[in-house]
């Protein structure tokens, strides 16, 4: 035994073949806890292509003072905006390899609720139509974006690709097991407790559920039947849409995809064309969604049913109007501390600080106070109401930094092999936790916590309920501590 295998077994145990006849022809390679970076010394690419980016955007906005088209304006806000739907998309599909990260499910939402909504409401509004001007938000979310990425995530050091996320087959039918019972309980909950909107914990089991069942696609020794194992999450997909989706939780929807997009791309190396799959269904997705909303004629304002896509970046530029008119008060921290206490219930804390999304309707719709009505503006708007401009000069450090933390994490639990039911959880928090940033950029911290928070709490539950199914029996000594084992499941 070479010294490469003597270390693959010192940490991971015998290679156990699980990738089949596949697995017997070539041998897993070791897994390394070094990171992968750019060699000390080396050339990197990271900061002439950052600048590039930003160059390419101060050229977009060269086209409004050099006044070379008809409306300079116009153009310039078209550019700016295609500028900045590829360059989130190009940060999804770079960061992480074929792994989605949180940074580039982040950068994918900022391609979608700016890059689009910006080019969406130009497009529909116009050359020369008298509306309120997105010029200025564009600039602001585009270069703080960029240089966000260029100071904090352009050189991420991420562990290897050699390994894929891997399961004992029987794990992951535990896991479709459990996945099943949440879904159906779920599903269940909503029929007994029917309402428009439905408990945020009914939704987030469900939701978990899903997850849960999607594991089932991920890779072991003597996997056959991949196409049973892939159908099992479409189906869970399926029934979720059926009857948890109440077409007001399009975010929670895709979402939803996400997470199984995640664990999809985790199965094996050079997986990317995941990624390119979910850049080609995006816009087809988000248009077939809209018309659904758009028939059921709920708002009549939202009549191409996009509402949810292009206002949250509509509602940004109308904050920095109120803050350039000094007409915006600020919250100094109230919404972040908001969501620091958003899982405590209301009937426990009737005086519980509201949220972002409703914080916003005085401001925005004060018409709508007191119907449950709730705004979306941005993670960048939570920054300026709270700070001002200022905030949006601290949100590049914070949320570069968050991320990158997350991302660290999540990419340590996903290099390791999934071996026991505690392992199984806790690299499905770092899914939930991944695919959440969708919320954190449609409307901020308050809504990530209540969602993300909610879908880590149905876990927890699971959590508690295996360390309790699985304890050793009272007054036996000796017993084993941790995760329980692989044959305990079989029992």
């Amino acid at each position: 035994m070479s010294v490469q295998e003597r270390q693959q077994v010192n940490r991971w145990g015998p290679p156990t073949g699980w990738s089949g006849q596949r697995s017997a022809a070539r041998a897993p390679g070791p897994v390394q806890p070094a990171t992968v970076a750019a060699a000390k010394g080396a050339f990197s690419w990271d900061l002439p292509v950052g600048l590039g980016w930003l160059a390419a955007g101060i050229a977009a906005l060269g086209v409004e003072s050099l006044g070379i088209t008809a409306d300079p304006r116009h153009s310039t806000t078209l550019l700016l905006g295609a500028l900045a739907l590829l360059f989130g998309l190009w940060v999804f599909y770079c960061d992480g390899g074929a792994r989605i990260t949180a940074v580039g499910v982040y950068n994918f939402s900022f391609a979608l609720f700016v890059g689009f909504a910006a080019l969406y409401t130009e497009i529909k509004a116009g050359a020369g139509a008298s509306q309120v001007p997105i010029l200025q938000a564009l600039s602001l979310c585009y270069f703080l974006h960029v240089s966000t990425w260029l100071l904090f995530w352009s050189r991420i050091r991420r562990r290897p690709e050699s390994e894929p996320v891997r399961a004992d087959p029987e794990l992951s039918r535990w896991a479709l097991r459990w996945g099943l019972t949440l879904l159906v309980l779920g599903v269940v909950l909503t029929l007994v407790f029917p309402s428009r909107y439905h408990h945020l914990l009914i939704d987030s089991t469900g939701f978990v559920g899903v997850v849960l069942l999607g594991l089932g696609l991920l890779p072991g020794r003597r996997r056959r039947r991949r196409l049973i194992y892939g159908l099992v999450p479409m189906a869970g997909f399926a029934l979720y849409y059926a009857y948890l989706f109440n077409d007001f939780g399009r975010i929670v929807l895709g979402s939803l995809g996400f997470a199984l997009a995640v664990i999809l791309a985790n199965r094996g190396r050079g997986r990317r064309h995941v990624k390119l799959w979910l850049v080609a269904v995006a816009a087809p997705t988000v248009f077939l969604l809209g018309q659904i909303r758009a028939a059921t004629g709920a708002d009549e304002r939202d009549a191409d049913g996009l509402g949810s896509v292009v206002t949250p970046f509509r509602d940004f530029t109308r904050l920095l109007d109120l803050d350039a008119m000094g007409a915006l008060a600020r919250a100094w921290g109230e919404t972040f501390w908001a969501a620091a206490v958003t899982l405590v219930p209301r009937a426990v804390w009737p005086g519980k600080p509201d949220g972002l999304g409703a914080a916003l309707v005085p401001i925005l719709s004060p018409e709508m106070v007191g119907t449950g009505h709730t705004h979306a503006a941005l993670s960048p708007g939570e920054w300026l109401i709270n700070f001002g401009l200022v905030g949006l000069l601290l949100m590049v450090p914070v949320t570069g930094l968050a991320l990158r933390w997350i991302d660290r994490a999540v990419d340590r639990v996903a290099s390791r092999p999934v071996t026991t039911p505690r392992q199984l959880l806790a690299y499905t928090a770092g899914i939930l936790v991944v695919v959440g940033m969708v919320d954190l950029m449609w409307v901020g911290t308050s809504t990530y916590v209540s969602r993300t928070g909610c879908r880590l709490l149905v876990l927890l539950v699971l959590v508690v309920l295996v360390a309790w199914w699985h304890r050793p029996p009272a007054g036996l000594p000796g017993g084993h501590t941790g995760a329980p084992l692989m044959s305990e499941l079989r029992r």
